[in-house]
């Protein structure tokens, strides 16, 4: 009998040891984090592109979006419940005007020594580059933002960065940049013994002289 307890003594302290052991290894050592990340890149369509940036301009605003969603209930009259979601949305950017020269046409008549340019277009917006930050997002128990709502909010915002950039200064600015490049050309044409004939250009001449 007392060489089973002592044996069964012996068992229990391995035991402990172990598990101390265990411990101690278990606390020494951090534990692995394993992280696993796919990316996908998909090239949709590559063309080339002529573009002239003349005026590029900082643009900022604070809007809000509000959304209600209406129940009606039978209690037993009918009684409309809403459920409101609300969000104020700041969005900030760099926005380019300029040219897309993609179809201006340019026709040199060397007997004549006469450079004509035509189908020149109007200035617009060419890029925006923007960022939005939600500043205070609002939701009721039946009425949440999903990522859909974020996206068109996103969406919503880079449109209203375009419609303030053509109500403000920045196309007539690039409207004068345009003029001063045509007028460069002329010069530098004029230096190789060129003379320079651009489409609507005498007609606005016209135009402005009975003003």
């Amino acid at each position: 009998m007392k060489k089973l307890s002592t044996t069964l003594i012996a068992v229990v302290i391995a035991f402990l040891l172990g598990m101390a052991a265990f411990w101690g290894f278990s606390r020494d050592r951090s534990p692995e984090l394993s992280t696993e990340e796919q990316s996908t890149i998909l090239l949709q369509q590559v063309r080339k592109v002529m573009k002239l940036v003349t005026v590029e301009g900082d643009i900022a605003e604070i809007f809000d979006s509000k959304q209600t969603k209406t129940y009606t209930l039978y209690l037993p009259l009918p009684t409309p419940i809403a459920f409101v979601k609300e969000a104020a949305v700041e969005v900030s950017g760099k926005v380019l005007v300029g040219y897309d020269l993609e179809e201006v046409r340019l026709d040199i008549d060397e007997e004549s020594r006469t450079l004509r340019i035509s189908n020149l277009p109007e200035p617009e917006v060419l890029a925006i580059d923007h960022q939005v930050k939600f500043k205070h997002v609002k939701e009721s128990w039946w009425n949440v933002f999903s990522s859909d709502d974020y996206s068109k909010l996103n969406e919503r915002a880079k449109a209203r960065l375009h419609d303030k950039a053509l109500e403000s200064h920045l196309v007539e600015e690039a409207r004068q940049q345009g003029n001063g490049l045509i007028e460069t050309i002329e010069l530098l044409a004029k230096a190789s013994g060129f003379t320079v004939e651009v489409e609507g250009r005498e007609k606005e001449r016209i135009v402005e002289g009975e003003n």
